[in-house]
């Protein structure tokens, strides 16, 4: 199973389901035939998403390397990602003080344009490499008929939201380099640390 595919919207139904089969019993717990109906709509909902769970193709992913964007097209929605790394961070550094500058200022831009998200992350490699710490900006929407042209319009939002986290971090950081994340970099985040995606 690959539940980082599974949409939230399929969780909250559930969830929403399970709520409305616990009130039913608690308002009417005699209603045996109400119950009955209400657990097998729970069952034959949680038997649906089991197989989807199992059977939903892998994602698409596309790198842009010229505009260090990732795009990731799942079966109903597209999500269209950058990151930024603060190089040579020393050993003991507190990095939470600045950063709520950094989330704040992504804060206001978000305010009032829905589907976007930060990240804060903290990649440690299990081998001998340098471990990773930056932000990451997202933008999220509905995959429709054509999801490369959503891929375009969400881009197009995301290039504004990528200047303003450089310079956030630039100014939270001064004494930081701040470098463009990559390939590999940006795909750990998006799955948790585990590279799971076919690169189409």
């Amino acid at each position: 199973m690959r539940l980082h595919d599974t949409p939230e919207l399929k969780w909250m139904t559930l969830s929403v389901l399970l709520i409305v089969l616990m009130l039913k019993y608690y308002l009417d717990p005699t209603d045996m035939m109400g119950l009955a109906i209400s657990m097998a709509a729970v069952g034959v909902f949680g038997i649906v998403l089991v197989l989807l769970m199992t059977n939903l193709p892998r994602p698409e992913v596309f790198w842009n390397k010229e505009r260090n964007l990732v795009a990731i097209l799942r079966p109903w929605t597209v999500e269209v990602c950058s990151a930024r790394l603060l190089s040579s961070v020393p050993i003991g550094i507190d990095l939470s003080h600045s950063g709520t500058r950094v989330l704040r200022a992504m804060y206001t831009r978000y305010l009032d344009k829905a589907g976007g998200a930060v990240v804060f992350f903290i990649a440690r490699p299990m081998g001998n490499q340098s471990t990773r710490i930056g932000f990451l900006v997202r933008r999220r929407g509905l995959r429709l008929w054509n999801g490369m042209q959503q891929v375009d319009r969400l881009a197009k939002k995301l290039v504004p939201d990528i200047m303003i986290l450089e310079r956030a971090m630039r100014a939270a950081y001064p004494h930081l380099p701040v470098k463009e994340a990559e390939f590999d970099d940006i795909l750990k985040v998006t799955t948790g640390g585990l590279e799971t995606y076919a690169v189409a």
